[in-house]
């Protein structure tokens, strides 16, 4: 009788550590009409600039690494004849989680396909974007879609 009751407060207390890590996950993770909208609003002006330097700035150590930087200023000048920016559209939400780890710490992410008019025509953003306390906001992976960039 004793290993079924030691069984079950076992059980008990790992269904108790998993609902608190939701419950955790869910109070910490990242509001995105406060933090990754204004985000946007406010660095996809600088993004496209089409500045090597904005980029190193406004994304994630990982996402930098994935690539040389004589590849990302490849990539830059690829996308750099988008042109100017002139306005960004409504957003839409494709995805969004959150994940806390042991010690507490809460990952948001979320990705946004952004509208963007530029000076040559309509294209596209597919930003993911990750929040920590740690490092606030940080663009994980962009990529930008546009027609004139399959030339």
């Amino acid at each position: 009788m004793k290993i079924i009751k030691y069984l079950g407060f076992g059980l008990l207390s790992v269904f108790i550590f998993f609902i608190g890590m939701a419950v955790i996950t869910t109070i910490n993770k990242a509001d995105p009409a406060e933090t990754f909208i204004p985000f946007i609003k406010e660095n996809m002006p600088e993004v496209a600039k089409w500045d090597f330097a904005v980029f190193k700035k406004l994304m994630t150590e990982e996402a930098l690494g994935t690539a040389t930087p004589e590849q990302w200023q490849m990539y830059i000048k690829k996308v750099s004849t988008l042109g100017k920016l002139e306005s960004i559209g409504p957003f839409t939400l494709e995805n969004s989680y959150s994940t806390t780890s042991i010690s507490g710490n809460t990952k948001s992410t979320i990705v946004y396909l952004v509208p963007l008019n530029f000076d040559t025509g309509l294209a596209h953003a597919r930003i993911i974007l990750v929040h920590t306390e740690e490092s606030g906001v940080k663009i994980q992976h962009i990529k930008f879609l546009a027609d004139r960039l399959m030339q």
